[in-house]
């Protein structure tokens, strides 16, 4: 029988060393990508097992992985094979299977865990450089080439070297859209071809021991230079006998019979030399899949261990399986389609159905018999239903694709009996995989069938309209929920709170005081904390959005106090009412905090109401002047799953930085428009808020006052109300200049209203600024600056400065007009905010005021002088040698926010690499 085959790698030499140097330029401190491409068998494995050995060589800690055809719908599974080595410890292991019950969708949970990913990847990079590895790249799961796509846009600024081979064709939608990824960044490609002739020459003579002759070369031709093809053909060859030696010559003998025509051939030529129980078994256990378990098979097969064990001992040694660290493969995935090829598709299906049962009664992982359950094709008895129920949970968020087709198998052969069940499970696998539509459909059938399970139908509809973004008809299904029989008080608190909630973010702020109201004192009585919960949020809210923020703060403090031992809704977060009360109490350093947390929570639980945090912050760093950080959370934060339409918002706050900065060249079209969820609802001046600057910068004050003006009578009263006053001085500025008297005095009048329900420095620094514009009083405008002050609010008073000094000059006082001039123009240069300092200085031409003494400059663009205060924090932890995880831990920031500081930096110091940090802020 022929022996294992010999591992040669030939003709290869320029690709190693092409690949081992970007481990190099790695090792520097220069991040590299790099696509190995071929077709298989090719030798794309080989070429990694040669670059492996120089990676070490060359002081790189090397961890490498695969992706698996059978493993395509396993999230995570193509770069979970990076992590083998840490099984003990590993915190992402631990996230994917923390997942026992499926909550609304699986994008923030996915979400979750990519970061995850990342922050290992960069806790890795800290330690060292690194070269990460995934082979047949072509079979990775989406949530995979998601994780690969994220890496390939940071790895430049790392000590990281990603390494990625695959097939050429066929490609899925993931896998281009990386590919094109690659591209884009001018990522390294290795594509393998033929071996040329020489070097296939010596491939052959390593196997035979001689070199072959023109009769042998012409027949390995055929092979087309692809070195697996030459291996199985030449192997075949020997097994017959039929290549004899002379004068070290190797050729074909004369009698013998032409090579397989295919690998195929070669491979079935191969089995030939197997005993009979080897040629039975090599093709189930190929079917079953790459790797062979010894025990399963066995059991599968209803054959004894041992038996099994001789087999695979005998075709380890023939060359057909190998071992692959603690595991038995295949030693090519072309060698078992061939042998799996072998047995009919009945056969084949049977064999599946088979294992999946046997597999029951084992403590094999679930998503391996949820595989075989769903290929076998078979009707499910009983006990696999009883199986699925049991397990359906934690299939639906680790096999989200492979549960929600079983599931939707078992839901339509089930008899009534566990219909129910299966129906409502089928429901959530929906929701999990994002298909809220379809879920919709189902649950409404289902509520025409079974009216005996209406309620828990009802809370599935819920999410589903609610998943949808359609928050109007989980109104009307939580209302009609109420009306089913023998509700149970907790079940009555929570319908009113889902109201309540879901009014709030409809601006419907009447019925939600009236819902919340209901479900406060619910939950209260029996003492329910998340009852509680939803109802002090209902209120809260409702109290926010008029305005009456100490009241709200009171309220959403009472949200900490009663849920302090933990709450059980993913649709909830005790915190993000205080900070937004905190933001406009003016006590910004505490909103700060209570965001953190609030961000913290939404990531562990993989909350709805991320983004709603995500945009607070930015929102917090508009108000207090801090930029470039603004900038920062909104470009990181529009990545974020939103059910809830928020992070739209970022573009908007992203353009009107770039606006004031003299920077925003997008054409204004093209920012998301508001629409009916509650991020525009919320936020709703924004937009239009860009807009109108946009026409200002055009030279169209009218048509810009006409814009803020028409915002402020559409949302007043509404869930923008809370935050409508930050568009104040703009329309008070832009109405004296174009002489609108009537537009002065409404917002006169709507800010003094601001300023009586909550007199915070900001909003009466805001009324003071429009009644003294207004009134053209410059001492009115310039006590509204030492306001906004006192308010953290540094825009706002370089605008109360603006408006004072332009009053100033009006009533001749130069010298105060000079003053306030300066005042507003150090202000807006601390800002970067450039198109402010050019139309200041551009209204007091007419009465003849130039700046004084010239104030600082606009911060400088390049050097040490450039970083922002959160930049240099940042930079100094870069040079102590922490990972961008440990710096977001201690920051309290998001991993991508501090890798954009991180890119930030990089930038202003002019360097290529983190690790040049150190040296680079020692030189400035």
């Amino acid at each position: 029988m022929q022996g294992p085959l010999t591992s040669v790698f030939v003709g290869r030499d320029a690709e190693v060393e092409r690949v081992v140097s970007l481990g190099r330029r790695a090792v520097a401190g220069e991040g590299m990508v790099v696509l190995v491409e071929g077709e298989p068998g090719i030798g794309k494995t080989a070429l990694l097992d040669a670059a492996v050995a120089g990676y070490a060589a060359d002081g790189l800690s090397v961890r490498r992985g695969a992706a698996k055809e059978l493993q395509r719908q396993v999230p995570f599974a193509a770069v979970c094979t990076w992590l083998d080595s840490d099984r003990g410890t590993d915190p992402v292991r631990a996230l994917l299977r923390s997942g026992d019950r499926a909550g609304d969708g699986a994008a923030t949970h996915e979400f979750a865990i990519t970061e995850a990913i990342l922050d290992l990847v960069d806790t890795w990079c800290a330690a060292g450089p690194v070269a990460l590895i995934i082979d047949d790249v072509h079979w990775a799961d989406r949530q995979s080439l998601t994780v690969l796509n994220r890496l390939c846009g940071v790895v430049g600024d790392s000590p990281l070297l990603l390494v990625l081979a695959a097939r050429p064709l066929p490609r899925d939608t993931g896998l281009v859209a990386l590919t094109a990824e690659l591209v884009e960044g001018r990522a390294s490609t290795i594509r393998l071809g033929a071996l040329p002739e020489q070097a296939a020459s010596e491939l052959v003579r390593h196997m035979v021991g001689a070199a072959p002759g023109p009769g042998l070369m012409r027949q390995v031709v055929g092979a087309g230079g692809n070195p697996l093809y030459i291996t199985e053909l030449v192997a075949s060859l020997l097994r017959d006998e039929a290549i004899t030696v002379v004068a070290d010559t190797a050729d074909p003998t004369d009698l013998a019979d032409g090579p397989s025509a295919s690998l195929a051939g070669a491979i079935a030529q191969r089995l030939e030399f197997l005993s009979r129980s080897a040629r039975q078994v090599l093709p189930m256990a190929a079917a079953l899949g790459p790797t062979v378990y010894v025990a399963e098979l066995a059991a599968v097969l209803d054959s004894p261990i041992l038996e099994i064990w001789n087999v695979v001992t005998e075709a380890t040694d023939g060359g057909l399986l190998t071992r692959a660290d603690s595991e038995l493969i295949f030693r090519h995935d072309l060698i078992r389609q061939v042998l799996a090829d072998q047995l009919p598709d009945s056969l084949r299906a049977g064999l599946l159905r088979r294992a999946g049962q046997i597999l029951l009664a084992t403590d094999a992982p679930i998503e391996r018999i949820a595989y075989y359950l769903l290929a076998g094709e078979n009707e499910l008895d009983t006990r696999t239903l009883d199986w699925l129920v049991a397990v359906a949970d934690k299939l639906i968020v680790r096999v989200p694709e492979i549960a929600l087709q079983l599931l939707q198998r078992a839901a339509g052969m089930a008899d009534l009996g566990m219909r129910p069940i299966l129906l409502q499970l089928h429901a959530q696998a929906l929701l999990w995989n994002g298909r809220a539509a379809e879920a919709e459909a189902l649950v409404r059938t289902a509520l025409l069938n079974q009216p005996e399970n209406d309620l828990e139908l009802r809370w599935l509809l819920m999410q589903a309209c609610h998943a949808r973004g359609d928050l109007r008809e989980v109104v009307v299904v939580a209302e009609e929920a109420l009306a089913t029989p023998n509700l149970t008080e907790e079940e009555a608190g929570r319908i009113h709170g889902m109201i309540g909630l879901n009014n709030v973010f409809l601006n419907r702020l009447d019925a939600a005081e009236a819902a919340g109201a209901k479900a406060l004192a619910i939950g209260e009585a029996i003492e329910n904390p998340l009852v509680t919960g939803y109802g002090l949020l209902t209120v809260g809210g409702v109290r926010y959005s008029h305005g009456y923020l100490e009241e709200a703060l009171e309220l959403s403090s009472r949200i900490l106090a009663v849920l302090e031992n933990g709450f059980g809704s993913d649709q909830f977060d005790p915190y993000v009412l205080n900070a937004h009360c905190l933001i406009e109490l003016d006590r910004l350093a505490e909103a700060e905090a209570v965001l953190h947390k609030s961000i913290g929570h939404s990531r562990r639980i993989h909350g709805v109401y991320l983004g709603t945090s995500l945009v607070a912050k930015a929102r917090l760093y508009l108000l207090a002047g801090r930029w470039d950080d603004a900038v920062v959370e909104c470009t990181s934060g529009l990545s974020v799953p939103d059910a809830i339409g928020y992070t739209p918002i970022l573009h908007s706050l992203s353009a009107l930085i770039g606006i004031h900065r003299g920077t925003f060249l997008s054409d204004p079209q093209a920012i998301p428009a508001p629409n009916d969820q509650p991020g525009s609802s919320s936020y709703g001046q924004f937009y239009p808020w860009v807009q109108a600057l946009m026409l200002e910068t055009q030279g169209d004050p009218r048509g810009a006052l006409d814009l803020l003006v028409d915002a402020n009578e559409r949302l007043t009263g509404g869930l923008a109300s809370s935050t409508l006053y930050y568009i104040f001085p703009d329309i008070a500025r832009l109405a004296a200049d174009v002489g609108d008297e009537a537009a002065a005095r409404s917002v006169v009048a709507a800010s003094a209203e601001s300023a009586r329900r909550q007199p915070t420095a900001a909003r009466t620094g805001t009324a003071l600024l429009c009644r003294g514009v207004a009134e053209r009083d410059p001492a009115v405008v310039r006590t509204a600056a030492a306001d906004f002050r006192k308010a953290g609010r540094p825009f706002y008073e370089a605008q109360a400065y603006e408006n004072a000094a332009l009053l100033f000059a009006a009533d001749g006082r130069g010298s105060d007009a000079r003053s306030a001039l300066d005042s507003a123009v150090e202000l807006y240069n601390g800002l970067g905010a450039s198109w402010d300092t050019a139309r200041a200085v551009a209204r007091m031409r007419a009465y003849g005021i130039r700046r004084g003494v010239r104030g600082p400059r606009n911060r400088p663009k390049s050097g040490r002088a450039a970083l922002t205060d959160t930049e240099r924090k940042v930079a100094a932890l870069v040079a102590e040698g922490f990972s961008n995880s440990d710096i977001a831990a201690q920051m309290f920031l998001s991993g991508r926010t501090i890798q954009s500081h991180v890119s930030n930096i990089l930038a202003k110091l002019g360097i290529g690499s983190r690790r040049d940090i150190a040296a680079a802020l020692s030189r400035n």
